[in-house]
């Protein structure tokens, strides 16, 4: 369904890693995901671009490069699952017939777009996160995580624990994890202070809002960690930190927690009970 309606696709000849025969099999290579919403939805699920072998049934990825344009983000990105020779000219041929792009960037490894997908897509359904949000909106945004996939190592982290998720040795809540912990880094959160005191000295639970109105958090305050979630009581929306009014530092408890920033303070247990709960 998905290669009907991308914009472009190729039939291209494959051997089987488990028969050894040869096979064909139609592969995307060109998508705009603003016009085929349902890629999207294929590169999270880790199907994107999955070949089958016609004579034994055996399914894996193409390996194959594709684009993967978003027309509203203004977005190409060049994806090459096997990094091609002459891969410096490769790149100077794609920028000079695509510069008209505002954002053209290329990857080199499949966790990179998915991980892009994911990224892009949480910020738009996440009303708190973009209320924290540090790193801009639109293009700025854009360009700030595309910097952050090619360059961070928590990329090496996620594309095993991709790998353990999709072959069933990961739970959600690892991926979860993972992927929290890449948030917080993104946007250079701090762990939760106990004393809810931020590093300028003010006062961070005056500070912890949604829909308007404050959010207390005196029962929530043994359980912060990790994987504990607080929902706004108005619109049930999952609230991950705190912005501080004054300086705009951002705090989460998805980084763990601290007793104190204040001098002279020791560090409390990262580690939180492993609860959830609902105002």
């Amino acid at each position: 369904m998905t290669a009907n309606r991308a914009e472009a696709y190729s039939v291209e000849t494959f051997q089987c890693g488990h028969c050894d025969r040869d096979f064909q099999a139609r592969i995307i290579t060109w998508v705009d995901v603003s016009r085929t919403p349902q890629a999207k939805l294929s590169v999270l699920r880790w199907q994107f671009n999955i070949i089958e072998c016609t004579h034994c049934g055996c399914r894996n990825f193409s390996g194959s490069p594709f684009f993967y344009e978003d027309f509203e983000e203004g977005l190409l990105v060049a994806v090459f699952p096997r990094i091609p020779e002459g891969r410096g000219m490769v790149e100077s041929s794609i920028k000079e017939k695509y510069s008209y792009y505002p954002i053209l960037e290329f990857f080199y490894d499949t966790t990179q777009i998915w991980a892009l997908v994911y990224l892009l897509e949480h910020y738009k359904v996440s009303k708190n996160l973009r209320a924290l949000s540090r790193i801009g909106r639109g293009e700025e945004r854009v360009r700030k995580v595309l910097k952050f996939l090619k360059e961070n190592p928590l990329m090496i982290d996620l594309r095993e624990k991709l790998t353990e998720s999709f072959m069933g040795d990961a739970t959600d809540d690892e991926l979860a994890d993972m992927l929290n912990q890449i948030i917080a880094e993104l946007e250079e959160m701090h762990p939760w202070p106990l004393d809810q005191r931020c590093l300028c000295g003010a006062d961070l639970s005056n500070s912890f809002r949604c829909c308007g109105k404050p959010v207390n958090l005196a029962g929530h305050l043994p359980h912060l960690g990790h994987r504990y979630i607080v929902y706004c009581p108005n619109c049930k929306e999952a609230l991950t930190g705190v912005s501080c009014e004054i300086c705009g530092r951002v705090y989460t408890w998805n980084k763990g927690t601290v007793s104190s920033f204040r001098s002279g303070e020791r560090p409390a247990q990262e580690e939180k009970p492993l609860q959830e709960s609902i105002p």
